[in-house]
């Protein structure tokens, strides 16, 4: 058993901005207040960083997970560049792979800790969140590549609604997990 302050200090921030994203993302359909929603969501992006900068001084893997997220960033700065085209598809694939690793490097190596402070319920959660994220993935890039046949994109289409809703589910079990692992690592 170590001391585990900065990483429950750390999945706190991840855990506040991951909600705040959500509410962020709620208000963005409103006019006028989705530019207030889009300033909040970058500062809840820095919170995220910064929280998982804090883990990764406790939790190897968290600091993995770090070095991916910056490294994701500048994947999706050059996504914002490259608007269409192959070398857009070539980062937006490239940004979902970065982005299912930092949620598995996280609730790996978190899990693990969890396992050694006798908490297998919270390291279970964290073991599934990050499958559901990978089949959620993995199924999302097969109906993108379907979408392009005539007549399959339609299936591939309403299919993609409901990976979207399954997505939603795993954000929120991830979110209960980053909750949880910070209070059993406060304990």
């Amino acid at each position: 058993m170590g001391n585990y302050q900065n990483a429950s200090g750390g999945l706190k921030k991840m855990y506040i901005a991951e909600l705040g994203a959500i509410v962020c993302a709620v208000l963005s359909i409103i006019p006028l207040v989705n530019i207030i929603a889009a300033i909040a969501a970058i500062v809840f992006m820095v919170l995220s960083i910064v929280g998982l900068y804090c883990a990764g001084k406790d939790i190897p893997g968290c600091q993995k997970a770090f070095m991916v997220t910056i490294i994701s960033l500048v994947v999706s700065v050059f996504k914002a560049i490259f608007k269409t085209g192959i070398l857009s598809a070539i980062f937006a694939i490239a940004g979902d792979v970065l982005s299912f690793l930092v949620v598995y490097l996280v609730c790996t190596s978190v899990a693990e800790v969890m396992v050694q402070l006798a908490a297998s319920d919270i390291a279970d959660k964290g073991n599934s969140v990050w499958k559901i994220n990978l089949v959620c993935y993995a199924v999302s890039a097969i109906l993108s590549v379907l979408a392009i046949i005539p007549l399959i994109n339609i299936i591939a289409a309403v299919l993609q609604v409901v990976v979207a809703v399954v997505q939603i589910v795993a954000l929120v079990l991830y979110m209960i997990f980053l909750k949880k692992s910070s209070e059993k690592l406060a304990a």
